[in-house]
């Protein structure tokens, strides 16, 4: 993977990043309440500010190049790219600061889940308040997914450990997975120093494979053919909390993590995975956790690991957002077809050619 960077938006830390899918433009919120836009080629194209508040979530909406939904506090506003001088429409029934903003696949509803542990789920044609989700989470709710193919599905994850199914019509909860109980191992030392807490969810293109990001460093992997989403096996993936998850195609992944370390995942390989060939302390190339005294299912998921791990690129800076766009003429002369831009503690932006 090589780098190149985006300079000359920012004063502060980057936080959050989409790409527009038909365009292949940039959107990037910052710290200081700076929101900007790149052209393909890395130009910066134009600024919209709103001092005194973070932008923690920016999304380009699929069908309409130009509108950009952007997270501001406890604000969701509408923004036009051919104006950026003021919002077209401003959401402000959150009452807590909104952590991510997510379109459904047909673009009628953006859900927007916040700190107060609820998810507000907006209409995007009356643009008015069409459900709250509420009383499953205890604590921030960080992250929100509408699931691909089932038009009243939505799940939701937090720094309470749970991931949340619901169907968001009702409104009502479909089912619920907590993530203490599904991550702990004995012997596991750094269970208690990094709990399960879920920062981020991403699915498949096919809504096939669902991935989560955790704080003890591990990506739960769920099968999502059925009704209800299945564990499959968990990768044991940074040594430090995962951030983001991002998929390139049905079975590849890309995870980053405040290890610095930005991985790339090859899902179709784990049934390939030999956890005979484990043995000892200390083998896998991912982490340094001890793996002696592992149960089956444990030296699974370390085969799994090691076996779906493609590449590995170490970031210079803690990471806290990925996007993925198509490179400008859909493959490099070295046959990368992704561009993964990667927004950090610094007020750069990374560009990473990947296959």
């Amino acid at each position: 993977m090589t780098s190149i960077k985006l300079s000359g938006g920012h004063t502060a830390s980057v936080l959050t990043l989409s790409v527009q899918t038909k365009t292949n433009q940039l959107v990037s919120g910052g710290e200081n309440g700076m929101l900007c836009l790149w052209s393909e080629d890395g130009r910066l194209v134009s600024k919209f500010s709103r001092p005194g508040v973070e932008c923690t979530s920016v999304l380009f909406s699929k069908e309409k190049p130009n509108v950009i939904y952007a997270a501001f506090g406890e604000e969701i506003l509408i923004l036009d790219t051919l104006r950026l001088v003021e919002p077209v429409f401003v959401f402000k029934s959150n009452q807590d600061e909104v952590n991510q903003i997510v379109l459904d696949p047909k673009e009628e509803f953006l859900a927007a889940c916040d700190d107060g542990c609820e998810i507000k789920v907006y209409g995007l044609q009356d643009r008015k308040v069409f459900k709250t989700l509420r009383y499953q989470h205890t604590n921030i709710c960080s992250t929100a997914l509408f699931r691909p193919n089932r038009k009243w599905e939505i799940f939701s994850g937090g720094l309470d450990c749970r991931f949340v199914h619901w169907d968001f019509s009702k409104p009502k909860c479909l089912r619920q997975l907590n993530m203490q109980e599904s991550q702990a191992t004995p012997g596991d030392e750094s269970y208690m120093l990094n709990p399960p807490f879920i920062h981020h969810i991403s699915s498949s293109p096919d809504g096939n494979t669902f991935a989560l990001a955790l704080e003890n460093g591990k990506i739960p992997i769920l099968d999502g053919k059925g009704k209800y989403l299945q564990p499959q096996y968990t990768l044991h993936a940074h040594g430090q909390g995962v951030s983001q998850v991002q998929f390139l195609s049905e079975s590849s992944l890309v995870s980053a993590g405040n290890d610095c370390s930005v991985i790339q995942w090859d899902l179709s390989r784990a049934e390939f995975a030999q956890p005979g060939l484990f043995s000892g302390t200390n083998t896998r190339n991912t982490t340094d956790f001890s793996i002696s005294d592992s149960n089956p299912e444990e030296e699974k998921c370390l085969a799994i690991t090691r076996e779906c791990k493609v590449h590995s690129y170490q970031h210079t800076s803690k990471i806290n957002w990925l996007a993925v766009g198509r490179t400008k003429d859909n493959v490099t002369s070295d046959g990368n077809t992704h561009r993964l831009f990667v927004a950090d503690q610094t007020t750069d932006i990374s560009v990473l050619n990947v296959t």
